[in-house]
């Protein structure tokens, strides 16, 4: 399910967006060559470069990445996609050999004969993506992500298949549950109840250990209008887009992010406004990259998440009870349950027209997506960190130790680290009796609670974290997003250029405006009236016209997929 700049899903907080490597041998896109000193053994004397969806460097560095090399026999770089820098390289045709970038790319790549078609490569080397799990989902490719050519240029990939729980629910309202177990774990039914706690919070615990002040509310500014639309987007059941103009809700209905005054903007904007009336806003909230908002919480100068926290690593050394977890609410959705036939958006791969070795790059493309490739990335190296036990797939007890104390030496097996690029769901049954993810099980989630987990399970009266969200969403207490169909956000048609053009100006006026409502404004009636204001000013500036588009591109992605 779409996320961040497409909700991209998440661990710990925002550190989950940044996990994959990112660092590239040759620098000319497509200019794969013969391997260099320094690669491993054994492997074919190719290097393919590689461009993948929010990636960082220090996967290379990892026990998996060189596995997969092993199994591969395939070379290959990765470099992190950047938005600025691969148009640059599409307008040069400059493309590295694997491609896996936003999907508002796709039409400009085909149009601009990029790209290998890869229908006949996939029957030849493409033997684990040939299978039902990817039906729908190549299917839809040709029929959606060609150009009207019916020609498969993208193999779907990111989760595909079934949906489930984690052990605990990693996108949601948090905050540092010793300090709400401290207040008498309080009932939240909207905004202004989360903002009463973490002012009382704050008052009992404005600074932290080492004498620094502590905010109730931050924000961050580098991923757009994320960070002021998704934080009350999450519980009012809310999907975001690649535009965030516009915002579709789990019934499937579209509306205007920007000049509708109850949006989910909107009511992020109003949060944080109480949030600087109260006292308890991060001066520096709308100045902060993610990185900042993440150094902040995880020394403890933040108490309020809308993705699952923060790392408790620090935290758990102050006490077993101490850190961050995601509440429960009294009302609204939890962040699970959307059919994803297609994968996530933007992690769909493609090839390289101008690839020098295009059947080692569907090699490795078919494995990422297969059930061993999926397995090594979510679980580690059989023999090493799982093995079969009694005919079926178990964790050793030193990986489950391993991950629990987390550090350094977590780090580098890459278990978990490749930011979910493996191809299918990790709830998906296995051949081998398992599923992909040998740690989402409920065996595992038990075993593997840290004493905050139980502290939180025992008062909620669950064995593990995500099940009173489960039994939430069973009791009618809150919603799911099982009535959503990712293929929608897939689907739907991208602006031409003066549409670009246009919601980039509106962009502007919200990234620029809404901070400066919120920090300028006085009293509720001044807020009110620069909303207000700013509103007519995005009306001016063509807003209606924007809206008009996308509503009737959403019709119609929703008419050509159906349900």
């Amino acid at each position: 399910m779409p996320i961040k700049k497409s909700w991209k899903t998440i661990s710990t907080g925002v550190i989950a967006l940044m996990l994959l490597a990112g660092c590239s041998g040759n620098n000319g896109g497509g200019a794969s060559g013969e391997a260099t000193d320094g690669n491993i053994s054994g492997t074919k004397s190719v290097m393919l470069e590689t461009v993948l969806k929010d990636a960082n460097k220090t996967f290379e560095q990892t026990d998996v990445y060189k596995e997969i090399i092993k199994e591969t026999g395939i070379n290959f770089s990765i470099e992190a996609y950047d938005p600025n820098k691969f148009k640059v390289q599409m307008a040069g045709g400059d493309l590295p050999d694997i491609i896996q970038v936003d999907s508002t790319n796709y039409k400009q790549m085909i149009d601009g004969n990029l790209l290998l078609p890869l229908d006949e490569l996939v029957k030849t080397n493409g033997k684990d993506i040939l299978t039902p799990t990817f039906k729908d989902g190549l299917d839809f490719s040709r029929k959606f992500w060609s150009n009207g050519t019916g020609k498969l240029y993208f193999i779907p990939s990111g989760h595909v298949g079934p949906i489930g729980f984690n052990q605990s629910l990693d996108v949601g309202w948090s905050t540092r549950w010793d300090y709400y177990k401290e207040l008498g774990y309080p009932k939240i039914r909207n905004e202004d109840d989360m903002l009463n706690v973490l002012e009382q919070m704050v008052k009992k615990h404005s600074t932290t250990s080492d004498g620094k002040p502590v905010y109730g509310v931050s924000t961050w500014n580098d991923w757009g209008a994320w960070g002021v639309t998704m934080p009350m987007a999450i519980p009012y059941g809310y999907v975001n887009m690649s535009y965030w103009g516009v915002i579709p809700n789990v019934s499937g209905e579209l509306i205007d992010n920007y000049a509708n005054p109850d949006s989910p903007l909107w009511k992020t904007a109003a949060f944080f406004f109480k949030a600087k009336q109260k006292g308890i806003l991060d001066p520096d909230a709308f100045t902060n990259k993610s990185s900042d908002f993440q150094a902040k919480g995880n020394n403890g100068q933040i108490l309020f998440s809308p993705m699952g926290g923060f790392d408790n690593t620090q935290f758990r050394k102050e006490g077993p009870d101490k850190g961050f977890m995601t509440i429960p609410l009294d009302f609204g959705y939890v962040w699970e349950g959307a059919g994803n036939p297609t994968g996530w958006d933007g992690r769909a791969y493609a090839i390289s027209k101008n690839s020098k070795h295009p059947k080692e790059a569907m090699d490795l493309i078919n494995f990422l997506n297969s059930e061993k490739g999926s397995r090594l990335l979510s679980s580690g190296i059989e023999g090493i960190h799982w093995d079969m036990v009694n005919g079926k797939p178990k964790l050793k007890e030193e990986t489950l130790i391993l991950k629990t104390q987390g550090g350094d030496v977590w780090t580098k097996t890459g278990i978990g680290g490749s930011n979910n690029q493996q191809g299918i769901s990790e709830f998906l049954p296995t051949k081998d009796g398992g599923v992909v993810n040998l740690f989402n099980t409920p065996e595992v989630f038990i075993s593997q609670m840290t004493p905050l987990q139980k502290d939180y399970s025992s008062h909620y009266g669950v064995t593990y974290p995500s099940e009173i969200f489960k039994k939430q969403v069973a009791d009618g207490s809150v919603k799911d997003q099982s009535s959503f169909n990712n293929a929608w956000l897939s689907a739907i048609a991208q602006p031409d250029d003066d549409m670009k053009r246009l919601d980039a100006q509106l962009d502007d006026i919200i990234v620029k405006g809404i901070p400066q409502i919120i920090l300028e404004s006085k009293n509720d009636s001044e807020f009110e009236a620069a909303k207000q204001e700013l509103i007519g000013k995005l009306k001016k500036a063509g807003v209606d016209k924007s809206f008009a588009w996308w509503h009737q591109a959403w019709l119609d992605s929703k008419a050509a997929v159906g349900n």
